[in-house]
């Protein structure tokens, strides 16, 4: 969206108490969404029935977000938005979307081990899904606040890669517990066998 000097300056006049940060044009509101997402997310490990909820969530635009809000200056922030300059929006989007595949690849993962009846993943996977997830979040937040060079096309390729090796290590490390744990189980059971042969 191409916004003139004039339009801009418009837009600007009508920041001061509306909670749009008048350097960035962007809004703290909209990471309430991602926070709702990571608040279920840490209680599952506790209460397994909330992940229906975490399935139910679903990512949304920033436009979509206020507009469904009850944001007082919901046209306001959406055109805000709009008009915000590239390097505010690039980093912004680009936290957004990688706390959003945050929570999606760990839903898919946790979705997966309840299936296969793997808890030593989830307890595993879930502190460090909400560390990767809150540091988007706070990453996003900086740039809010006018911090735009917080992340860099190179960090985000460095944290993202971090992210999946964390994710693999995690699920590889749950499912090698569950083996072993079997191994176990069928230990046991073989030794009782024959411990009844000498009954």
């Amino acid at each position: 969206m191409n916004v003139s000097k004039v339009d801009l300056d418009s837009i600007r006049a009508q920041l001061p108490g509306s909670n749009i940060d008048e350097k960035s044009l962007l809004a703290t509101d909209y990471l309430n969404h991602l926070n709702e997402a990571v608040m279920m997310l840490e209680m599952v490990p506790d209460m397994p029935d909330l992940f229906e909820e975490v399935l139910a969530w679903q990512p949304k635009t920033y436009q979509q977000h206020f507009l469904d809000s009850s944001f007082q200056a919901k046209e306001l922030a959406v055109s805000a938005y709009e008009a915000a300059l590239p390097e505010f929006r690039q980093p912004f989007d680009k936290a957004v979307d990688m706390a959003n595949k945050g929570i999606m690849d760990s839903r898919d993962a946790i979705e997966q081990a309840l299936a296969a009846g793997d808890h030593v993943s989830i307890a595993a996977l879930v502190p460090d899904a909400s560390t990767h997830i809150r540091h988007m979040i706070d990453i996003a937040s900086a740039v809010i606040h006018g911090n735009p060079k917080v992340l860099s096309p190179e960090k985000a390729v460095e944290i993202e890669m971090d992210w999946q090796a964390t994710l693999s290590g995690n699920m590889m490390a749950g499912g090698m517990a569950v083996e072993e744990e079997e191994a176990l189980d069928a230990e046991a059971m073989g030794q009782d066998d024959i411990d009844a042969l000498f009954d």
